[in-house]
């Protein structure tokens, strides 16, 4: 079972997520995205081949641990009121290698929404290309219209991004949902994909974010303290009396870097 590190609190303390679905609310840190994706979405290599994506701790990866290989650190999930169960590395599925990201996601019995994530923050030099990876997903019971996975890309203090915001955010919706699932105003939200996830096969998945970040905001971040990268499955708007929304997700082979040294291409 994961156990958050003491040296992680600070951080989890910055992640003030807050599920309100009211136009211009501003989320400290979490998930975010919309507009149509040109990413290959759906490529499915055969399972636990060591591929290229065995390579996705390669020195060019600004993720440490990115295939799980390790143990838990420095992954992380937050531990806000918005978060649900911590990830824990599972065994049962894994792209290549041994082990990956499990998201076990279980209703609350209060209403609104929940957040399962793993999460990882860098400080590169300056901001990088691409994000790429996989996830599988396991089961998957829709509790409510608004059930979905995605990946956040946030850039923390940039010096140069409009909107006057503490960070800048864009959301990539990879499955579940085909619109913005609510409004927020330091986040833009792009779709990788918008059908329904489909169980036991490995999706392959990947973004330009340097380019996205031009696209939705009008610059690439500069100066920037920190980037936080989140691959979460989440609910929102459950209420009460509703089917209990349920789903198990794996990600592994997690990339962040150069697009020329991308390890995860199918």
């Amino acid at each position: 079972m994961f156990v958050t590190r003491r040296r992680w609190a600070c951080l989890a303390l910055l992640a003030v997520l807050t599920l309100v679905a009211a136009c211009g609310e501003e989320e400290a840190a979490g998930p975010a995205t919309p507009a149509p994706s040109t990413a290959p979405a759906g490529a499915t290599p055969a399972e636990g081949t060591p591929s290229a994506t065995s390579g996705a701790d390669v020195r060019a990866n600004l993720f440490k641990n990115a295939s799980f290989e390790e143990g838990e650190e420095p992954w992380l999930s937050l531990s806000t009121s918005a978060w649900g169960a911590p990830f824990r590395l599972a065994d049962s599925a894994a792209h290549a290698g041994q082990h990956s990201a499990l998201l076990e996601m279980r209703a609350s019995e209060e209403e609104g929404g929940k957040v399962f994530g793993v999460v990882q923050e860098v400080q590169p030099r300056s901001f990088p290309d691409l994000v790429s990876g996989y996830y599988r997903v396991g089961q998957w019971r829709r509790g409510t219209p608004v059930q979905y996975l995605q990946f956040v890309v946030i850039a923390f203090g940039a010096n140069n991004m409009p909107g006057g915001f503490s960070n800048h955010q864009i959301r990539y919706i990879l499955a579940g949902i085909d619109r913005p699932p609510f409004g927020i105003s330091n986040a833009k939200f792009v779709f990788v994909g918008t059908e329904e996830p489909m169980p036991d096969g490995w999706v392959y998945f990947e973004r330009n974010v340097r380019q996205d970040f031009m696209d939705q905001w009008g610059a690439v971040p500069e100066g920037f303290d920190n980037i936080r990268v989140l691959f979460e499955v989440r609910y929102d708007g459950k209420q009460v009396g509703v089917t209990d929304p349920m789903a198990d997700v794996f990600y592994d082979d997690l990339y962040l870097g150069s697009a020329d040294a991308n390890p995860n291409r199918p």
